[in-house]
């Protein structure tokens, strides 16, 4: 393949009519537009230009080899320019992997809503349990909720906080009555969401901190089959905010313990620390932050306006 600069120059020589207005055009010398045409005219075998003080003319050669050079480098020029349309944002891919309950009942709503706003952008999620692999090249960006951002080598931005509650159905407390701190919750069937220390409820309160090892029947990695499973009056659960926001508006589900805090979750979208992020992805990022803010709507129970 001919160095695609030597043909830009020539074709940027015959529009222009000239060496030094080429010279210009392509932000080179002239001494080295003068090289890149003798260098094809060698490499090629034959003369393109015919040369005198005052003008330029195309050999028949020239004139075959040019009509080519016209669309090599137009092409060329129009490869460069989808690469950064891609980098600005308005074309190309955003792998994302987030968590089921979180992703089916937040993610993908603003997924939708961000692509009615920017249609030329294609998304995939995933929905999984499993931090998915950035490095390895599985995912784009991460959503996640966690007390602390995972793995130093990536960045995390900040988009929301999460309250953690304990929470149950008005008939299981009928039943069952009411823990009043949490060492009474050690008589009570709770329902343990599989997570990192997901068995070791960790409460702040007038009594300090303290931290209970409860027990219960049923464990989940999935919200989602806990809070049906507290609806229907099976236990206590320990629930973030954004899952169960719409069951305590409905009534469907209570809050218990008030006076003592679990820890804050904070919903966070890591990627790889690249300079060269691809704008589309900066621009998904910042349209989760806005939308998930500080006052996230989920502590509302209420969807986004």
């Amino acid at each position: 393949m001919r160095d695609l600069n030597a043909l830009a120059t020539f074709v940027a020589v015959v529009k222009a009519n000239s060496f030094t207005r080429a010279a210009d055009h392509c932000g080179i010398s002239k001494a080295l537009v003068t090289r890149h045409i003798q260098d094809l005219e060698v490499s090629l075998g034959v003369k393109l230009l015919n040369r005198s003080t005052r003008k330029i003319g195309l050999t028949q050669a020239g004139e075959r080899f040019y009509d080519r050079c016209v669309r090599i480098v137009a092409d060329a020029d129009q490869a460069v320019r989808d690469v950064e349309d891609l980098s600005r944002g308005s074309h190309g891919l955003i792998r994302i992997s987030t968590a089921i309950t979180f992703g089916r009942m937040h993610l993908l709503p603003a997924v939708h809503d961000f692509l009615m706003l920017n249609p030329s952008i294609q998304i995939e999620v995933t929905l999984s349990e499993r931090f998915a692999d950035l490095i390895s090249g599985n995912a784009d960006l991460v959503v996640r909720l966690a007390e602390e951002p995972r793995l130093s080598n990536l960045v995390a931005r900040r988009l929301a906080p999460a309250r953690w509650m304990v929470v149950a159905s008005p008939e299981y407390i009928a039943r069952h009555g009411v823990p009043l701190t949490p060492r009474d919750l050690l008589d009570f069937n709770c329902l343990v969401y599989d997570r990192p220390k997901g068995g070791d409820w960790r409460f702040k309160g007038r009594d300090g901190e303290q931290s209970i090892k409860v027990s219960g029947n049923l464990r989940s990695n999935v919200a989602e089959g806990l809070i049906d499973a507290t609806i229907a009056g099976l236990g206590l659960a320990a629930l973030p905010s954004f899952a169960i926001a719409p069951h305590l508006a409905s009534g469907q589900l209570v809050t218990l313990l008030e006076d003592y805090q679990l820890p804050e979750s904070t919903l966070y979208a890591v990627f790889l620390p690249d300079r060269r992020l691809p704008e589309r992805i900066r621009t998904f990022v910042q349209f989760l932050a806005d939308r998930f803010s500080s006052d996230a709507y989920w502590k509302l129970g209420r969807t986004p306006e």
